[in-house]
């Protein structure tokens, strides 16, 4: 292995197809990826810094979710919903009356 990459950080986006992504959505998880990359500059490579970042981007990628700028990927292989359970949106007329 190059000795001289050790030191890089790479993101790989939803190997799983979990969820639905646009090229607006997929830039701004990378551009939030750089933003701690350059925050952490000059920070040991520890577990503890990567833990740091990738908990980060967890919560970044669930309030995408809850935002609604993603969504769960229903027609993936296995669905895991790691990020919590769907939303659903009703219609207030479509509710039947249950008496």
């Amino acid at each position: 292995m190059d000795q001289t990459q050790m030191d890089k950080l790479t993101l790989l986006l939803d190997p799983t197809d979990e969820f639905v992504w646009t090229p607006d959505t997929c830039q701004m998880v990378y551009a939030y990826f750089q933003e701690l990359i350059d925050h952490y500059e000059g920070a040991p490579l520890t577990e503890y810094t990567l833990r740091l970042i990738g908990s980060d981007l967890e919560h970044y990628i669930c309030k995408l979710l809850y935002d609604g700028e993603i969504k769960y990927n229903m027609n993936a292989r296995t669905l895991n919903f790691s990020m919590g359970k769907p939303r659903v949106e009703f219609n207030s007329n479509q509710i039947p009356d249950v008496q």
